[in-house]
């Protein structure tokens, strides 16, 4: 029975990816810039060319504009890009449906780990540290203990406005290993030892970015020496010959979730399915790999890139082990509470 489900799903699937009748247009909120430019090339283009299916960008996503949207019974956007913390809050206050991943992936080329009932785990990335090579001739931060280190390595900085992977980067740099950082956080006293330790850096701060490709620009214009920023957008960077060089030590492995709004219709189904599919095409996700080192979940991919390449993703054992992984579980129990505490803090 399990293989004729299968079997059915393929067709189905196999069906609406080489045919042109479809050409609704799907609206994602997610994220613009490099990102979006590079998903274009790799699955929108191909996707169109098979399908007819157009898909377009609805910027910034936000947990807030979600509940106002689906409260009020609108569609503005098929499918939102969220992180684990605004995804397990979406669910439970009943903002997202269900991801028939019969018809996304039905030939598993997904582990299942990265399925969630609500929410497809569709690609890896870091937060990490980056630097300006010309400005550090003896090279540039290792490590976030360095990173905080502003006599040894001078310099304005920049951090995410986001208080995930902050409050760990702080404990990382009091001497925390990645892999004790929730331990820690969850401990008596965690949490005001993390913001005890961003007292300390928050006067070389010159601003809590928001979108991604802000760090980027300030570290090419020099206005910051050394940077937090996404793994992605710096190697983007350095393919366009910027001097910037970065590391995984101490970074934040976390990953995108796709969820689709609980007030979109059911007649937008196979529209959304296609989509979402796109991310489980084998030849087209090497090439996004290729493109932007966020790697997506489908199998093989890594085997399939050049050796050198495929070291610069967040993803590799090597990377792995010197990073800490984003517990959502932690961040689920306490985002709110954390997040509004953020707040008041950096405008202090």
């Amino acid at each position: 029975m399990k293989l004729l489900k299968i079997f059915f799903s393929f067709v189905f699937v196999s069906f609406f990816i080489n045919s042109n009748a479809n050409a609704e247009t799907v609206y994602v909120n997610g994220y613009g810039g490099t990102t979006w430019e590079n998903i274009t090339k790799a699955y929108l283009e191909p996707l169109k060319a098979k399908t007819g299916l157009n898909v377009e960008l609805v910027p910034d996503p936000s947990l807030a504009k979600l509940e106002a949207m689906v409260g009020a019974g609108k569609c503005d956007y098929h499918v939102i890009e969220l992180e684990g913390a605004t995804y397990m809050l979406a669910v439970e206050k009943n903002l997202l449906q269900e991801i028939n991943y019969d018809i996304v992936d039905p030939n598993n080329v997904v582990a299942d780990n990265h399925k969630k009932k609500f929410g497809y785990e569709f690609v890896a990335f870091s937060e990490i540290i980056a630097y300006r090579n010309d400005q550090f001739p003896n090279g540039g931060p290792t490590n976030m203990a360095e990173f905080w280190d502003v006599e040894k390595f001078p310099g304005k900085r920049t951090m995410h406005d986001r208080v995930v992977g902050s409050l760990e980067f702080a404990l990382e740099a009091d001497g925390v290993a990645p892999s004790d950082v929730y331990k820690v956080l969850s401990s008596a006293g965690g949490v005001d030892r993390a913001f005890k330790k961003l007292d300390e850096l928050k006067p070389h701060i010159v601003k809590f970015w928001s979108s991604g490709a802000e760090p980027i620009q300030m570290i090419a214009d020099g206005e910051v020496s050394t940077a937090i920023a996404w793994n992605g957008r710096l190697q983007a960077m350095a393919n366009e010959g910027v001097d910037v060089r970065y590391t995984f030590q101490d970074g934040n492995l976390d990953t995108g979730i796709y969820s689709i709004p609980a007030s979109c219709s059911k007649e937008s189904a196979d529209s959304i399915a296609l989509y979402l599919n796109a991310w489980t095409t084998p030849e087209w996700a090497v090439e996004w790999a290729k493109l932007m080192p966020y790697p997506p979940f489908t199998g093989g991919v890594a085997e399939q890139l050049d050796a050198d390449y495929a070291k610069l993703l967040p993803t590799t054992p090597e990377n792995v082990a010197i990073q800490h992984q984003t517990d959502w579980t932690f961040w689920h129990a306490n985002y709110e509470a954390l997040n509004e505490r953020w707040k008041e803090w950096t405008l202090e």
